[in-house]
């Protein structure tokens, strides 16, 4: 009984273990010395990743995706609506994204996430990527990313996500206060991230853009939502505003 009480013990941290850091077709999910719970693996894509294999990306435990809608206001991404559809078609939740240019307007930017979600919204919330300063100054940064935000949340009923990273938005945007949308960090660290403050926590984590997925030719970012898919789900909802 001892014995076989070891081989359960033992084959139950062993699965612990494969569950945070390797899957069974061997991606890196979350490094092994950030276990901090239970954790939803996904990735990003945009037009670099050329045509994806959905449902082999399905298959390989990729549960949620963000999908870039633009770069600024006038560069739309030549993938997103085939990126779009076919995660659907393959059971991957979705949120889109767009790199936010400081040193373009706000409200154009934010029309153009607008539109594209018009009739599809999918399930998670829209993201601004804050990862370049367009030589403004941090206010005037985090003033065009709040104006971005409440445009998103008052045309499309949800809380937008920002993206960034702890060094970029305490150095270019001043730590801002924007606690009330929440945080999808970069931080490519081999242990937990950095959370910017004010922030106090990280929803979602991107820790690599060098990540191998199955139905992906070459390097794709992997992504991590904090909670299981039931969570992420219910994330998902809470996020939803009344028009």
């Amino acid at each position: 009984m001892v014995v076989v009480a070891f081989a359960i013990c033992g084959a139950v941290l062993g699965a612990i273990a494969l569950y945070y850091s390797r899957d069974d077709e061997g991606v890196e999910w979350q490094p092994p010395a950030c276990q901090q719970g239970p954790v939803t693996r996904g990735i990003d894509v945009s037009y670099y990743q050329e045509s994806i294999q959905w449902k082999r990306v399905r298959r390989a435990g990729v549960l949620f995706a963000f999908v870039r809608v633009s770069d600024g206001s006038t560069i739309n991404d030549p993938y997103f609506t085939k990126n779009w559809l076919e995660a659907r078609k393959a059971g991957v939740l979705r949120g889109a994204y767009q790199y936010f240019r400081p040193d373009e307007s706000a409200t154009a930017q934010a029309d153009v996430m607008i539109a594209a979600l018009a009739s599809d919204p999918g399930e998670l919330p829209p993201v601004i990527d804050v990862e370049t300063d367009g030589g403004k100054s941090p206010q005037k940064i985090a003033r065009a990313v709040q104006a971005w935000v409440e445009r998103v949340r008052d045309k499309l009923g949800v809380e937008p996500i920002i993206y960034t990273g702890p060094d970029f938005w305490r150095n270019k945007v001043g730590a801002a206060d924007l606690t009330t949308q929440p945080l999808w960090v970069a931080h490519y660290i081999d242990r937990c991230p950095t959370v910017p403050p004010p922030w106090t926590a990280w929803t979602f984590w991107q820790h690599t853009d060098t990540g191998k997925v199955p139905g992906i030719t070459g390097n794709v970012d992997l992504d991590v939502f904090a909670g299981t898919y039931e969570q992420l789900e219910e994330f998902a909802r809470r996020s939803r505003r009344p028009l």
